[in-house]
């Protein structure tokens, strides 16, 4: 499996124990750094929330699927078991497509910069 490269200095910003430290490092950073910077982040927040609901749905899924296949197994004769290692299957598709959304989130391209606007000198249109 794939390490997620995560910036150190967003990394930090979800760490309690550095915030003063990455407070510092923003401080020193320029308008077109601090932009990126905080571009970074929300990619970040936005992969964590992906993530968190990906748990979430899994474990809704696993609870009615386990319910299911309690049902079944109540309702029918003979080797039935097998019925119970369809919820675990389910929440391993459930985690694998949030984990692949949530990759694909983190790895989108930059922001685009905003143009510096032109200048028009007076009297022109």
């Amino acid at each position: 499996m794939t390490q997620s490269a995560e910036d150190p200095l967003v990394a930090q910003a979800f760490d309690t124990r550095k915030h003063a430290e990455l407070a510092a490092a923003i401080e020193k950073l320029t308008p077109e750094e601090a932009a990126f910077f905080l571009h970074k982040l929300e990619r970040a927040l936005r992969k964590r929330k992906i993530q968190i609901t990906g748990y979430l749905v899994a474990m809704v899924v696993w609870l009615v699927a386990m319910v299911v296949a309690l049902a079944y197994y109540g309702t029918h004769d003979g080797f039935v078991v097998w019925v119970f290692a369809m919820p675990f299957g389910l929440v391993g598709l459930v985690l694998y497509g949030f984990g692949r959304w949530a990759e694909r989130v983190a790895r989108a391209p930059a922001a685009p910069t905003v143009a510096p606007a032109i200048e028009h000198p007076p009297g022109a249109p």
